[in-house]
């Protein structure tokens, strides 16, 4: 049995002499036998996924057992392929130190104060918090100021901060962004949300829930992630990588007490919910409420590798560009809400399918004896889940020269459920990849199509935002059902899966997986991956694209 085999193999590498595999990836890469690789792909691809995805790995939650055994798994796939390590010290692996912090459940307390009357939350009926990453004891206390959506946006001519004083107070923000915001900006700008706070000098946040807000990712679904570690990568120093410790304490509101907060404050909450519906800009004023949240967290140290493997260009020059392929190895681990039944977030399609295609590119690439031009960085990433934490720490410390990345071509939960006809390529219409996708697409049957669904800021909520900070390139191509939306009994919905299965136990094997699409799927990122490789010229933004103007402090 194909899992048996890695078990064994797995074994005999953490051996000292595991260099033996970056040996054995040389002789490879030196004799390559050209064989045909597309009858096999359905299979090859359902092999990654029967073992990346069952029950043995345990979710492959960052820093477990199963994500190491999963990321081992990876780098001897590399080594038969003659893929080259570019990790560290020689290895597949670059090692990434975290910090992890843990919620105390009975420690956190919320009350409000108006007029010398004091109101009380309940924790998890009211209010929630998070783990603290930069102190074991959180508390905070200061004046409300709401600042509607709490987003800088110069680029929209759009500002939440227009007069009102954060400074030393607590920011009370809408969770989201205008309605209106172009779907990729927006979510940029949105993500950037805390660290346009953190410029204006508020010292804590309270996050009111939002009617669309509450849709996305209602507040009784978000109640079952308290217990979940919150983790940061930590830097040279010794320092938390964008851990905003001048943010004291922040807290969510459920929509009830959002509405009660707001009712306090003389505010008709339903009047701003309104204002947004209609593009309006909601004011930013001072609440006259005073507010203290308090809680406590506990502190430890987690490992977790990237894994990173080079195959060298063929061309003398252009060798030394790379086309970045990545896709992110993590999942969520095994589930601590569920009170019965299957409990292992196997994450079949988030993001073993990921990891699949783009081992299956691999394989065809490196078996079809003619090298790409550029070469090609296989980069696999840690804790996607937690935050684009390892990709975020690669694009901070990569292991090439970051100006030699020409692009990125990022894979992340393709749903392959259906057999689909049209996808989204994320981030693509804002660079010159756009002609080389779209290309790549019709060649295999496929329409691409404009983001669906904006308000779900799906751009930055994976991988390729990590390296569109750094000015590179990149696109995510997402699945998205066929045209006429018929589905037959057997096959699942990209929404249906959204709805159903994302983020839950039923991520797994049983699913009705089509490998056969599946297959498609790795041809068409295929070939936009040698596409690049093999252009005269790399990539560029479209001058009047936005990403062509940020850069990350």
């Amino acid at each position: 049995m194909m899992k048996v085999f890695y078990l064994l193999l797995l074994i005999k590498m953490k051996n000292p002499k595991f260099s033996l595999i970056t040996v054995i990836g040389s002789l490879m890469l030196s004799s390559f036998t050209v064989v045909s690789a597309d009858s096999q792909t359905p299979k090859r691809f359902e092999a990654h996924m029967n073992f990346l995805a069952s029950d043995l790995l345990r979710g492959r939650d960052t820093g477990s057992r199963g994500h190491e055994i999963a990321s081992e798994y990876i780098a001897s796939e590399f080594a038969k392929m003659g893929i080259m390590p570019a990790g560290d010290n020689g290895s597949y692996m670059q090692r990434i130190e975290f910090k992890s912090a843990l919620l105390d459940v009975n420690s956190p307390e919320m009350y409000l104060e108006k007029n010398g009357q004091q109101h009380s939350l309940e924790f998890l009926d009211d209010f929630m918090v998070g783990a603290n990453v930069n102190r074991t004891q959180s508390e905070v206390t200061g004046e409300l100021v709401f600042a509607g959506f709490g987003i800088e946006a110069p680029f929209l001519n759009y500002s939440d901060f227009s007069g009102i004083d954060l400074k030393g107070k607590i920011a009370v923000v809408l969770a989201g962004k205008p309605n209106d915001f172009p779907s990729e900006e927006g979510a940029h700008y949105s993500s950037m949300g805390t660290k346009a706070l953190v410029k204006s000098g508020a010292i804590g946040v309270i996050s009111l829930r939002t009617p669309l807000a509450e849709k996305i990712f209602p507040f009784s679904r978000a109640k079952n992630y308290i217990k979940k570690p919150r983790i940061k990568w930590v830097e040279s120093s010794g320092d938390v990588h964008n851990g905003y410790p001048e943010i004291l304490g922040s807290a969510m509101l459920s929509m009830e007490a959002s509405k009660k907060l707001m009712q306090l404050a003389g505010i008709d909450i339903e009047k701003i919910y309104q204002q947004i519906e209609n593009n309006e800009r909601p004011k930013g004023q001072n609440l006259g409420i005073k507010a203290t949240i308090s809680y406590a967290s506990t502190h430890s140290s987690v490992t977790s590798p990237n894994v990173v493997g080079i195959l060298e260009g063929s061309d003398p020059e252009l060798k030394n560009e790379y086309v970045l392929l990545s896709a992110h190895t993590d999942h969520i681990g095994v589930a601590t809400h569920i009170d019965l039944g299957d409990k292992i977030n196997n994450g079949a399609m988030d993001n073993a399918a990921g990891v699949s295609t783009l081992l299956e590119m691999a394989h065809q690439i490196t078996q079809s004896g003619q090298r790409p031009k550029r070469s090609l960085l296989f980069t696999m990433v840690t804790a996607e889940e937690k935050g684009l934490l390892g990709s975020d720490y690669f694009a901070n410390n990569p292991t090439v020269p970051l100006e030699s990345i020409v692009a990125n071509v990022n894979l992340d939960m393709p749903v392959l459920t259906n057999k689909f006809d049209q996808l989204i390529g994320f981030g693509a219409q804002h660079s010159s990849l756009w002609g080389v996708i779209a290309e790549a697409a019709s060649n295999e049957n496929m329409k691409l199509i404009p983001d669906p669904m904006p308000e779900q800021s799906i751009f930055v909520r994976s991988d390729q935002y990590s390296y569109v900070k750094k000015g590179i390139p990149a696109v995510f191509l997402v699945t998205a059902d066929n045209e006429k939306m018929v589905f037959d009994d057997h096959e699942i919905s990209s929404g249906d899966f959204i709805k159903d299965h994302y983020h839950q136990p039923s991520d797994q094997l049983d699913l009705p997986i089509d490998y056969d699409v599946a297959a498609k799927f790795v041809a068409i990122n295929k070939a936009i991956a040698e596409e690049v490789a093999n252009a005269a010229q790399r990539p560029t933004w479209n001058k009047n694209s936005f990403f062509a103007t940020i850069t990350e402090e």
